[in-house]
C-alpha cells in the first residue's frame, strides 16, 4: 500500500462528457441519478482505455496489497463503492486497480467517522473533483492510495505480516482489505526467506576468508528490486530499513548486512 500518482489533466476520453465514440458516460450518470442507484448493467467503467491507464499508473499492481497482476484478474475498483455512491461510478477520482482478493474483502463497506455524503445535484462535469471535499466531510477510515503516503506508518514482522499503530492504516489492513491473507503473507515471507538463505550461504564462506564483499551481489540485487514498480515494494522497503528484525539471531551477520545496506542506500 503505497502512494500512487494519478494525472487528473489526462482523464480517459471515455469518462469525459463527449467521448470519441460509444454511449456517453454522462447519459449513464443521469440514469443512475434518476433511479438514485447504480443501474449500469454493462458496467461501462470497465473499458480497455481505463484499464490500460490504471495498469500504467499502478505498475500492474493491486492498490492495496501490491501483488503483481500479470495473469491474475485485474479489477477496476471503486474507492467509494458504486452501489452506495452511485453518482461516482465513472469518476476518475474514484477508480483504482485492485486484485480480486482485496476487492472481494472490501466489497461495499466504506466506514467513515462522519455521516456519509449523499448526492446533492452535482454535475457530471465535476465528478472527477468530488473526492477531496467528500474526504473532508466524511473522514473515511480506509486509506486512499492515490492521496495518502502511509509508507512510514506500515511495519512488518519477520513472518511477513503487515501491521500499523495508525487507526486508519490498521482499519485498511485488517477490516477493509484483509492484507494478512495467507497467500499474501506467504508471498512476502518468500521474498525475505530467499534473501536470508542467500546471505546465510555467503556467511559460511565469510567465516573462513573474511571477504565482506561476498555479500554485495545479493544485497545489490535486493536493492535493485526495491523500487516502486516491484511487487510488495512497501515490504521490500521496510526490510531494507529494518535489517535487525530479520537477522536477529546472528548479531555479527546483522551488523554486516545492515552496514552494507547503509553503505549502498544511505
Amino acid at each position: 500500500m503505497i502512494k500512487v500518482e494519478k494525472n487528473f489533466t489526462n482523464i480517459p476520453d471515455i469518462l469525459t462528457p463527449k467521448p470519441k465514440r460509444g454511449k456517453s458516460r454522462e447519459d449513464v450518470f443521469n440514469q443512475n441519478i434518476a433511479s438514485a442507484s447504480y443501474c449500469d448493467d454493462k458496467h461501462r467503467y470497465k473499458v480497455a482505455s481505463i484499464q490500460k491507464k490504471l495498469n500504467e499508473i499502478y505498475h500492474l499492481k493491486c492498490a492495496y496489497c501490491e501483488q503483481k497482476l500479470l495473469d491474475a484478474p485485474k479489477h477496476i475498483e471503486h474507492y467509494r463503492p458504486k452501489d452506495v455512491y452511485y453518482w461516482l461510478a465513472y469518476s476518475w477520482d474514484n477508480l483504482l486497480l485492485c486484485c480480486g482478493g482485496c476487492n472481494s474483502s472490501k466489497g461495499n463497506r466504506f466506514a467513515t467517522n462522519n455521516t456519509k455524503v449523499t448526492y446533492n445535484n452535482e454535475s457530471f462535469l465535476d465528478i472527477h473533483t468530488f473526492g477531496n471535499g467528500y474526504d473532508i466531510s466524511e473522514e473515511p477510515q480506509i486509506i486512499n492510495p492515490e492521496k495518502e503516503d502511509v509508507l512510514h506508518l506500515i511495519s512488518f514482522d519477520k513472518e511477513g505480516k503487515i501491521s500499523s499503530t495508525d487507526n486508519r492504516v490498521w482499519h485498511t489492513i485488517n477490516e477493509a482489505c484483509n492484507l494478512n491473507r495467507a497467500e499474501l503473507v506467504e508471498l512476502r515471507k518468500g521474498i525475505i526467506i530467499d534473501f536470508i538463505n542467500r546471505v546465510n550461504k555467503h556467511y559460511l564462506h565469510f567465516r573462513h576468508d573474511k571477504n565482506i564483499n561476498i555479500f554485495l551481489p545479493d544485497i545489490d540485487n535486493f536493492i535493485e528490486n526495491c523500487k516502486i514498480e516491484s511487487d510488495f515494494y512497501a515490504f521490500r522497503y521496510f526490510v531494507s530499513h529494518n535489517i535487525e528484525i530479520f537477522f536477529e539471531g546472528n548479531l555479527l551477520l546483522q551488523k554486516i548486512v545492515k552496514g552494507l545496506f547503509l553503505k549502498r542506500v544511505g
